[in-house]
């Protein structure tokens, strides 16, 4: 009976285990095609209401996460910095371990941002790097809607 009890405790914790995925934080630099910052509302634990992202590993097509169904700490577009130390700063930030899937590096995270009023997108894709650092891209930003009328 002692042996069935710790080895019913083993599989429940291999199998625990064996569903954890590695986490890692995506974190894009977002700008308007001015070079200006976009407008987002900094709702309390909430992505920007003004943006839709969705983002999918490519490589495992099941794999959507989406500012509309998941929470913030997942996926969101949120401005970031305290505006002395750090120059407040509009991003897009997913975390790689809230797919459930096992992603590796070299695969293909691709992303739409929509703009809600306007209806318009931007599309962009990553190739995951190797380790499990921060992706961080600040310094490429992505030009995102809405776009200017000329």
């Amino acid at each position: 009976m002692k042996k069935l009890l710790i080895l019913s405790i083993l599989l429940i914790v291999g199998l625990t285990l064996g569903a954890l995925t590695v986490p890692r934080m995506y974190v894009q630099k977002l700008v308007l095609d001015n070079g200006q910052d976009p407008v987002v509302t900094a709702d309390s634990g909430r992505s920007a209401n003004e943006y839709i992202l969705t983002a999918q590993i490519v490589e495992f097509p099941d794999s959507i996460m989406s500012t509309q169904t998941k929470p913030m700490h997942s996926i969101a577009v949120k401005q970031v910095g305290d505006g002395v130390r750090f120059p407040f700063t509009v991003v897009a930030s997913v975390q790689l371990g809230n797919f459930g899937v096992d992603w590796k590096p070299g695969m293909t995270m691709h992303m739409v941002l929509t703009h809600r009023a306007s209806g318009e997108t931007k599309a962009w894709d990553i190739v995951i790097p190797e380790g499990t650092a921060l992706i961080k891209h600040l310094d490429n930003p992505i030009t995102i809607p809405p776009w200017s009328r000329q």
